[in-house]
């Protein structure tokens, strides 16, 4: 295996970058640390130097995970003339996430940890105070009474349960073939229908 030459700090950026090629690759069961170590071109004890365990890998990566989808949300613009736009837009952007990275996305969402680090517990409330302050200022706009919360927790379960849906079965293909609609279509009149 060729070993490549890393100045200070570089290394656990590295394997951090392999470790995402290969959770695009397969799913984070399906991944070693030697796998890793292989793509990262070190040993695989040059892996367990800046992690401990294949856990704590798993973890940064979900980590990751939802700082990028609140990356993504945080980027559409509140506009309050017209804020069902918004709240679409919001949405879509989720369900768009989730299909594109589905094995960061059953990452995130469907693996129990008995104890989170820090770094990923305020990942996962960062992103979930953005839809938090998204529900807000959409209910605010259409000058709505509704418990923020509530309304958020509608909408998240809304998207996510698409989301599972396109990631898990083949019902949004074959509603999309009926519809004669693509998946992201039939999000959208869905998102629309909610509001």
């Amino acid at each position: 295996m060729k070993r490549v030459s890393y100045h200070h700090g570089d290394l656990k950026n590295s394997i951090i970058k392999s470790c995402h090629k290969l959770l695009q690759k397969k799913g984070a069961a399906d991944f070693s640390l030697r796998e890793v170590a292989t793509l990262s071109g070190v040993s695989h004890a040059a892996v367990y130097r800046h992690f401990q365990d294949k856990e704590e890998v798993l973890e940064i990566l979900s980590s990751i995970g939802f700082d990028r989808l609140g990356s993504l949300q945080k980027k559409i613009p509140q506009i309050t003339e017209n804020p069902d736009e918004y709240f679409v837009k919001l949405g879509l952007v989720y369900i768009q996430f989730a299909v594109k990275n589905p094995n960061y996305y059953r990452l995130m969402f469907q693996t129990k940890r008995s104890n989170e680090s820090s770094v990923l517990k305020r990942s996962k409330i960062k992103s979930y105070a953005i839809l938090v302050r998204g529900c807000r200022f959409y209910l605010k706009a259409k000058r709505r009474k509704d418990n923020r919360r509530s309304f958020a927790l509608m909408a998240w379960s809304l998207v996510h349960g698409y989301s599972n849906l396109c990631i898990e079965t083949d019902f949004p293909d074959t509603e999309s073939r009926t519809l004669k609609k693509s998946k992201m279509e039939i999000a959208e009149d869905i998102l629309r229908f909610a509001i």
